[in-house]
């Protein structure tokens, strides 16, 4: 299963990995509600991995393509930021790009002229999550308000919600709907929400 991580994801990996990663007192966290999702972020990793050691042939893969890259080591990343990103790309480059081919150019445009009736407020979202279309993703997460907000079903504001097939959910929605059982491995619950795409939303 693929799992795109939008920027600010992977940003926060780099800057709390101490509790993302060991689960430790981590000071500078703007917020309870910022450190559950931080803590569940850590979860749904340390999940993904024990199916990873149990079978590797159903991990789970993290998206690093060129252009999400690209734009994280242009942001003058500090030292620990810089180590997180390159694992990021190593881990893509050893194992997630074998499966999973580089967007294709074209559907990524043809996908980011779709999404343009969704009017995020920013440019670099609406691309990421047209990559995240264009390679199949199952999951796309992010901590972005204004992208949550308008990939919801205005009838279901509380869950996640579904653009094209992709899953757009913070990580604790991830979380929530995960379970791993030690013969049967990972178990993830689908959300039951519409696709936007199907119901007029969002339109070729």
């Amino acid at each position: 299963m693929l799992i795109y991580l939008d920027a600010n994801i992977v940003q926060y990996c780099a800057d709390y990995g101490d509790l993302i990663f060991s689960g430790e007192v981590q000071t500078g966290i703007s917020s309870v509600k910022l450190e559950a999702e931080l803590r569940a972020l850590g979860q749904v990793i340390h999940l993904a991995l024990r199916t990873e050691e149990q079978d590797l042939d159903h991990r789970w893969d993290v998206a690093a393509p060129k252009h999400l890259l690209d734009e994280l080591f242009r942001g003058k990343p500090t030292p620990e930021q810089r180590d997180t990103y390159e694992l990021l790309r190593e881990a893509w480059c050893d194992l997630g790009v074998d499966s999973y081919s580089p967007p294709d150019i074209e559907a990524v445009i043809a996908a980011d002229m779709r999404l343009r009736s969704l009017e995020l407020c920013d440019e670099p979202d609406r691309r990421h999550l047209a990559e995240a279309i264009a390679m199949g993703a199952t999951w796309f997460l992010t901590l972005d308000n204004d992208v949550l907000y308008k990939t919801r079903d205005r009838d279901k504001p509380s869950g996640p919600g579904r653009i094209e097939g992709v899953i757009v959910a913070r990580p604790s929605e991830l979380r929530a709907r995960m379970t791993f059982d030690p013969v049967f491995g990972l178990r993830v619950a689908e959300p039951s929400v519409p696709d936007l795409s199907r119901i007029g939303i969002i339109t070729a």
